[in-house]
């Protein structure tokens, strides 16, 4: 489930993508600094999303500086701030899962290994979060329970993810702000959690029937999967409108509008609008 909350960087403009390659370097630094190398290894878009999100709406003071990685060899700007921490620790968690349910899935030794290697950061990391630490290994044991008992209610496994997201979301635990936006950002995550779960659902279909896979999907109608993507994406920007988002506004809303439908595949082959 990891890489759809992504920017359409061709509707970006120049200093938006210098923005979000910014912001993406420096959650990479972040993941380096807390997990090393592998850590870097778990970077994804979805928690550089979430972090500018969040680092707009509480308005956070960030550091821009230059640096040089064997990815990226010349001189690039990075982003730093307090969003990005948190974000790196969210990820360096889910990263540990997805090894985890990789190994039990297709019993790959790589997997195995990320996932004790990433294992022993967990406990500092469930210190700092304790809630979302609990939330994150709640919902994904529902999540497998769900499928090993084959649930074809689409709904149940769509809402259980997206509360996990909707949690996540709602980073900061007190102040008056926080009152204030918690319960829009949960609304926003829990309807982009259900996205994300029926996205990967619709777009694995194919590959799950053939390879005797659970898929919620596989008695629905084809032709609905389009409209409840939208109706979904509707419900997120709907939770996003209601935050006053400022800085980078326009990368948060190509993410929304745009560059989340970039990876939808319909079983039928069609695209988004002819679907």
């Amino acid at each position: 489930m990891f890489g759809t909350v992504r920017a359409n960087r061709k509707a970006l403009s120049p200093e938006e993508r210098k923005r979000y390659d910014g912001a993406y370097c420096g959650l990479c630094r972040e993941l380096g600094a807390k997990a090393g190398a592998l850590g870097r290894s778990c970077l994804s878009y979805d928690m550089t999303f979430l972090s500018m999100l969040l680092s707009s709406l509480y308005n956070l003071d960030e550091q821009q500086e230059n640096c040089v990685c064997r990815v990226r060899p010349i001189s690039h700007p990075f982003i730093a701030n307090e969003a990005l921490s948190y974000c790196a620790d969210m990820n360096i968690t889910l990263a540990y899962y997805q090894a985890l349910d990789d190994w039990k899935d297709d019993r790959k030794k790589s997997a195995k290994q990320k996932s004790e290697a990433l294992a022993k950061h967990l406990p500092e990391i469930a210190e700092k979060w304790p809630r979302q630490c609990r939330v994150i290994k709640e919902k994904l044991k529902s999540l497998s329970e769900m499928e090993k008992a084959n649930e074809l209610n689409p709904d149940l496994p769509m809402n259980c993810f997206g509360e996990l997201l909707g949690e996540l979301f709602m980073w900061r635990e007190q102040g008056p702000d926080v009152r204030d936006h918690a319960p829009a950002l949960k609304a926003m995550g829990a309807a982009l959690g259900r996205f994300i779960y029926l996205l990967d659902a619709c777009n694995d279909l194919k590959r799950d029937i053939k390879k005797q896979r659970y898929n919620p999907l596989v008695v629905q109608r084809r032709e609905e999967f389009t409209p409840l993507l939208t109706m979904m994406m509707a419900e997120c920007t709907a939770a996003f409108d209601k935050l006053p988002i400022n800085r980078d506004s326009g990368i948060l809303r190509n993410v929304l509008y745009s560059g989340v439908w970039q990876s939808y595949r319909h079983p039928s082959g069609k695209k988004k609008a002819e679907a």
